[in-house]
């Protein structure tokens, strides 16, 4: 039976997020403020101008911690006196960057996680959540993808290293859980897309790579892959909410998905920003480049059930809203740049 929301969970709570000057730490940090009362948000972060702007809306409401989390000392720093701990810091790229990083990004990304974990062991934090990935799972996993492959076979082989590191994560939280009683929430979620996202064209995920191609004006259009490869999107508000519900109703170390019931092919997904861009483009697939995993859909029937979440936003006003705010933000920060040259 679903366990009701505690109203005012996050009330007058200190809460520490990790890497929450980024594309979803900064809309965590925004909803972290309009759900808790009262509550004092920390962010721990390398600094730079786009977290600044990220978290524009906030800035006065919140504590900014230039913090390397990939040391014993900075960790300890930010976790201490916190009531809770939202652990997004993350190394990622799309495929194409994941594809040739392996050592690195499961080197970083397991830093990461267990000075965390270990820093709010010792400073006594309340509750931690574990942001894993659905890059956890094989490349012959069930459609719809559900949690107890979590740990079968390996990861697919683009994104291994990236999703052993989350795996050992999730491990490494649960074996917190065991030895010391620390209370951890682990979340796997999906793709996220939206307003903030990377359109760095070495690092960015699909939706963000080709919404800034489409609006830049390139045509032909070339999309990696045979077009056929599926993906299973969340937009961003929603990841937001839903890494916030899932920390403050499902604190056990047992993995949930967060993502939504949707599934479109990267075909699609191109001939769709096309469309909402009102782009000429004509698209052109490039079967030499790596597609990442076959299928990927979201199964959240544990996600509906035990957290009681759904996505608001479908996949087309989500695209519509994220276009509309490259144009408005990051369109015309290149016209300035071309314009000054």
């Amino acid at each position: 039976m679903l366990e009701s929301a505690r109203v005012g969970y996050w009330d007058r709570k200190k809460i520490l997020v990790t890497g929450g000057g980024g594309f979803v730490g900064s809309h965590v940090v925004e909803h972290l403020l309009a759900v808790g009362r009262g509550a004092r948000v920390t962010v721990a972060d390398r600094p730079s101008p786009t977290k600044r702007r990220n978290l524009a809306a906030v800035w006065k409401d919140i504590r900014f911690l230039s913090a390397d989390l990939s040391t014993e000392a900075g960790a300890l720093r930010a976790c201490r006196g916190q009531d809770a701990v939202l652990h997004l810091a993350a190394s990622v790229g799309g495929v194409g960057y994941n594809s040739v990083h392996h050592g690195s990004l499961f080197r970083d990304n397991m830093v990461l996680a267990a000075r965390v974990l270990e820093a709010s062991r010792r400073a006594g934090v309340g509750r931690v959540l574990m942001a894993s990935s659905a890059c956890v799972y094989p490349r012959d996993c069930a459609i719809p993808t559900p949690e107890s492959e979590g740990f079968r076979d390996a990861p697919e082989r683009t994104n291994e290293g990236y999703g052993w590191a989350k795996r050992m994560a999730e491990y490494l939280a649960g074996a917190y859980r065991q030895e010391f009683g620390l209370e951890v929430a682990i979340a796997r979620p999906y793709n996220a897309y939206g307003p903030r996202d990377h359109f760095d064209p070495e690092r960015s995920h699909v939706i963000a790579a080709l919404v800034k191609r489409v609006c830049d004006g390139e045509n032909p259009l070339r999309v990696w892959g045979d077009g056929k490869a599926t993906r299973s999107f969340l937009f961003v508000e929603d990841f937001a909410r839903g890494l916030v519900e899932i920390a403050e109703k499902r604190a056990t170390p047992d993995p949930v998905n967060l993502g939504a019931d949707e599934e479109v092919s990267v075909g699609d997904l191109a001939r769709r920003i096309v469309r909402l861009a009102g782009s000429p483009a004509k698209i052109v697939f490039d079967p030499s480049k790596p597609s990442g995993q076959p299928r990927r859909r979201c199964d959240t029937r544990k996600l509906e059930r035990e957290v009681g979440f759904r996505a608001r936003v479908d996949l087309n006003e989500g695209l519509a809203r994220t276009i509309a705010w490259y144009r408005e933000h990051e369109g015309a920060a290149a016209e300035r740049r071309r314009a000054r040259r």
